[in-house]
């Protein structure tokens, strides 16, 4: 039997993803013929990085991984199982490891910021195990022990007589159910009762009546109006205001979970409509907490939902946001978050790439799609035409390289295996660039249905498809015009811009004035408000004496509508650059001072710490960092805002019986921008060909019924 013939367009997670489970066994491979299509010389999408001729990492910008990300710890441990990369990274457990220390950034009365240390508890569980998710009793009680865990470390309670004084509330007081409050009540103890009597009555809450959710909420309740009354004798103010805005959340969300999913019997996706800011207040958030408070933008910021980058703007589908809220902190396997040790192309890319290959999979690289042609009756996609934006000398072309035993991938192509190659170096070239003006090689590529594909799978990310202008024509533009369904994913589910810098420091984190230990912040100042030390990622770039001490990688949105513009605009990525750089050097030197007060000289960045291979002063130092603005289409993350999920698509909803969706703009288990979403796309784009794999854990998480627990 022939086998099946597949094109995936596009090589970023999503579509390795999907080449993955379509080659995951033998069987499989005799059934598949696979082919990706790669725009440029790199594989992996927004988790692409590459070498520079300093033999420095560049990210596409900063990655951390949540424990929660089950599909994709699964994946890495697969590959690292049946051929580790070695030196270095000799297992899975080099390549990610633990970071617990993630302080929340904290805006005070007088206009200045400070870091609250957050440090999230480990678990004896092992992300990837491919055990199920637990239901949603099982989280909320494992949040409310999170909780009082640390109230317990933050909060001492008070002397008998002044809770008296403070006039809190007494053990009855308010409580319109049984049971009484614990003995001598304190805000956590409130909290440990509450999470016992839930864990009582099992991990079905649609089996409970209102009376026995009631004492649940009004132990959370009391909680809740105990802290925030109390006389506080902890470390610090900020201790009381962080705890007691997360309690108050906490039993917003409680509630609405109660009133609004458990008691219809409906799924998370059903709250979609409502941004998750306004869906809070509904359920009794104290709006100014709401409006204000670091503790709700954190989920904002990790996941960039600001509508064109402006964080005036915040949107977040309030499903969305409280499945990722629920997955992250409710669901995680031993850590919270995992570091990655090395660039992300070189600790997940370049092994599946490796592995790919072995498995029979081909790669076509400078491959740029330029429309999906429908046949005659519309049913079927039946040509794909592509740019080739480059001719190899010789054979196919190779595009990773080693370093000290890792295989890496450049962060520009290797010239010398190209035809014109020193002229497109001298010009530099960029074919990951919209705004890209050399010319294509004649002829271009014409895959045809039959002869060139069976199937193909649409994952090259949402950006590419949508009309962003009035002059260029979407690769798409068929599939539009055929498909009402198709058009509605395409214009209603948006895409932000982001930025990210990199800085090379000279003294260490300690040093510069940060000596709480290795941290990853988030909800900083704006808007480069997500901080990571990633001085790990020195131990793989082989630097000559005097070598860097630290690493830091900072992002965030990026207030601009540049991706909208013309890709006949071709001075776009160099404005974008300019702006970051100009809008970088202004935050360091109006607002880096409180993660490195040591750097700080008479109110202005010191940038003599910043680490530099030619000679330099003052902010001409910066020049020789790293800063990048992800503005072209298929560079933006993807947007979840309020009203959006609707029109989301499962991969197999594409409406054309040959075209299979994959990438984080689909419908997933997520519905947020996430490395795990588009790992979970991309094999559920598998499971609509072959049926495998038949479970992807966590995939149904926002459309099933709470009854049900959160899936599989």
């Amino acid at each position: 039997m022939a086998k099946k013939k597949i094109a995936i367009l596009g090589g970023g997670m999503a579509g390795l993803s999907a080449a993955y489970q379509l080659t995951k066994t033998q069987a499989l491979r005799d059934l598949h013929d696979v082919t990706v299509y790669q725009l440029g010389w790199r594989l992996g999408g927004k988790a692409a990085s590459g070498r520079d001729k300093l033999n420095r990492n560049l990210e596409h910008g900063l990655h951390v991984w949540f424990g929660c990300y089950e599909n994709t710890f699964q994946m890495l441990q697969e590959l690292y199982a049946a051929n580790p990369p070695g030196g270095k990274l000799p297992n899975w457990q080099a390549a990610v490891k633990p970071q617990t220390y993630t302080p929340l950034g904290v805006l005070l009365e007088d206009g200045t910021w400070t870091y609250w240390p957050l440090t999230w508890p480990l678990n004896d569980a092992t992300p990837g195990d491919g055990t199920l998710l637990p239901t949603w009793s099982d989280m909320i009680e494992v949040v409310a022990g999170w909780i009082a865990e640390a109230i317990e470390r933050h909060w001492q309670p008070a002397p008998a007589e002044a809770v008296a004084t403070a006039g809190l509330p007494p053990q009855q007081a308010g409580l319109t159910h049984a049971p009484l409050l614990p003995t001598n009540a304190t805000p956590s103890r409130a909290l440990r009762a509450a999470q016992q009597h839930l864990d009582a009555l099992g991990s079905d809450l649609s089996s409970l009546s209102d009376q026995q959710m009631g004492h649940f909420h009004d132990l959370v309740g009391w909680a809740r109006d105990a802290l925030v009354g109390a006389p506080f004798a902890g470390t610090s103010p900020i201790d009381h205001q962080i705890l007691s805005e997360v309690l108050d959340i906490f039993a917003a969300t409680t509630r609405g979970i109660w009133e609004d999913l458990v008691i219809p019997d409906k799924p998370l996706e059903s709250l979609d409509g409502t941004d998750f800011r306004a869906w809070l207040i509904l359920h009794g958030a104290d709006p100014d907490i709401v409006k204000n408070s670091s503790v709700v933008r954190i989920v904002y910021d990790t996941l960039f939902q600001y509508l064109d980058g402006d964080v005036t703007r915040p949107s977040y589908a309030a499903g969305s946001g409280l499945g990722v809220i629920m997955r992250l902190v409710g669901t995680y396997k031993g850590s919270m978050m995992w570091d990655i040790q090395a660039g992300m192309g070189e600790v997940l890319v370049a092994p599946l790439y490796q592995h790919l290959l072995a498995a029979g999979v081909s790669f076509k690289f400078f491959r740029k799609v330029t429309s999906i042609e429908l046949s005659a009756d519309g049913s079927l996609v039946q040509t794909i035409r592509m740019d080739r934006q480059a001719e190899i000398l010789t054979g196919d072309y190779k595009p990773t390289f080693g370093v000290d035993g890792l295989t890496v991938w450049p962060s520009e192509p290797l010239w010398e295996q190209l035809v014109d190659g020193e002229k497109m170096q001298a010009k530099k070239v960029n074919f990951e660039s919209y705004w890209c003006d050399w010319p294509p090689v004649n002829p271009q590529q014409v895959l045809q249905l039959g002869t060139d594909f069976d199937i193909a799978i649409l994952a090259i990310s949402l950006g590419a498809y949508k009309p962003l202008n009035d002059t260029d024509v979407s690769m798409c533009a068929q599939l539009i015009a055929k498909s009402k369904r198709f058009a509605d994913y395409v214009g209603n589910v948006g895409v932000v811009p982001t930025q990210s810098v990199q800085l090379w420091c000279d003294p260490s984190s300690a040093g510069l004035g940060w000596t709480t230990g290795k941290a990853a912040t988030v909800s900083g100042p704006e808007y480069l408000n997500i901080w990571a030390d990633m001085t790990q990622v020195l131990a793989f770039e082989p630097w000559p004496d005097p070598q860097p001490q630290s690493l830091h990688y900072l992002t965030g949105t990026y207030k601009t509508t540049l991706y909208r513009q013309p890709s006949s605009n071709t001075g776009v990525p160099a404005q974008a650059s300019d702006e970051i750089r100009t809008q970088a050097i202004a935050w360091l030197n109006s607002s880096s001072y409180p993660l490195w007060p040591i750097a700080d000289v008479n109110g202005v960045f010191n940038f003599d710490v910043l680490h530099v291979t030619e000679p330099a002063t003052g902010a001409a130092r910066f020049d020789q960092q790293f800063w990048r603005a992800n503005i072209d289409p298929t560079e933006c993350c993807t947007l979840s805002t309020a009203g959006t999920t609707q029109y989301r698509l499962h991969p197999d909803q594409t409406g054309f019986a040959n075209l299979i969706l994959a990438g984080e703009g689909s419908r997933h288990g997520f519905n947020t921008t996430a490395i795990e979403g588009a790992v979970m796309s991309g094999a559920a784009a598998s499971r609509a060909i072959c049926g495998q794999p038949v479970n992807i854990v966590g995939y149904d998480f926002l459309q099933r019924l709470p009854s049900q627990g959160p899936g599989t």
